[in-house]
């Protein structure tokens, strides 16, 4: 929960960042973000926590994930075209007049091979151990034929949101923008072009992404906890006739609690690091489970006393 909740502060401020911009409203950003925090928690307790007995799987949130996911592309995709062949006359052409500028030292600045590494492999534990990764890949995975599609379907998609990441930087860096507000050139650049209706095709592709994004990380966390730990300390208590309600409106607390709580992370450390490097501090906390997950699949004579003593001490370190 601890290492989940700055990735859901990420979401809740590239919205509230979002909203400002598109609407030129600075002043009441916080209020936004407060009714936005609301309004995600209210959608995820439609979602999951409606009933007690909710299904495994749940085919209308897995459609809702699928649907955002489809509209975040094509909203990227569809900036990366006015930039790169609208705005300048192709790759080569950004490429040439990034040589000509003051921002040529960023076409070499080299990444050394250990922290490529380190990032690539934080990003293949961030795939197996997000929580929502979990729950879209293991959980709502019900045909072994749903896997045969994600193997090339997956790499494919990622692939595509990738191509134009590069171009719309430094694109933006020659369009004057600030360094410093990288993060939403995908989105200041049709602002200042004044193209504002794929400005809103952004802005809505993006909150369609985040809002998923916070929904079902927040309903997989929600169930973790419940499972784990106040399951087994209500047990005693299962012959009350209201157990059933108390259960689902505690699992309804915990989801309003998470998505609080990244709501709070957004205001406090949201301004102090980039969107990505906010993502990076939970993908590095759910990397932590990656020794005693893979490894104990191998390693027969590997202990849980181990295992929790890994768990800790990656923790701590994390932590500090």
């Amino acid at each position: 929960v601890i290492g989940i909740i700055p990735y859901i502060g990420l979401q809740i401020k590239a919205i509230m960042s979002t909203f400002i911009l598109i609407s030129g409203d600075q002043a009441g950003g916080l209020e936004i973000g407060l009714f936005i925090t609301l309004m995600l928690a209210i959608f995820a307790i439609i979602f999951g926590a409606r009933k007690l007995v909710t299904p495994e799987r749940q085919s209308g949130l897995v459609f809702a994930v699928a649907f955002e996911s489809i509209i975040k592309l094509a909203a990227l995709l569809s900036v990366g075209f006015f930039v790169t062949f609208g705005l300048f006359e192709g790759f080569s052409d950004i490429l040439l007049r990034m040589e000509q500028s003051e921002f040529n030292h960023l076409l070499s600045l080299g990444v050394g091979y250990t922290e490529w590494f380190a990032l690539t492999y934080l990003c293949m534990m961030a795939i197996i151990f997000l929580p929502r990764q979990f729950h879209m890949a293991v959980v709502e995975n019900y045909d072994l034929k749903h896997l045969t599609k994600a193997i090339w379907l997956f790499p494919l998609y990622l692939f595509l949101i990738n191509i134009f990441v590069l171009p719309i930087a430094y694109g933006g860096l020659l369009l004057g923008g600030d360094y410093k507000a990288a993060d939403y050139f995908v989105l200041t650049i049709p602002l200042s072009q004044g193209e504002k209706y794929l400005s809103l095709l952004v802005f809505i592709g993006g909150f369609s992404a985040a809002t998923a994004m916070v929904i079902v990380e927040s309903l997989a966390l929600s169930t973790m906890v419940m499972n784990s730990i106040v399951m087994p300390a209500l047990l005693k208590f299962q012959e009350s006739p209201k157990f059933p309600s108390i259960i689902i409106n505690i699992k309804r607390l915990i989801i309003v609690l998470v998505v609080f709580l990244g709501y709070v992370a957004a205001i406090t450390i949201g301004d102090l690091y980039a969107l990505v490097d906010i993502g990076l501090k939970s993908f590095v906390a759910v990397s932590i489970f990656a020794p005693p997950f893979l490894i104990g699949l191998y390693w027969k004579r590997g202990t849980k006393a181990g295992a929790i003593a890994g768990l800790i001490a990656g923790f701590v370190i994390w932590f500090y």
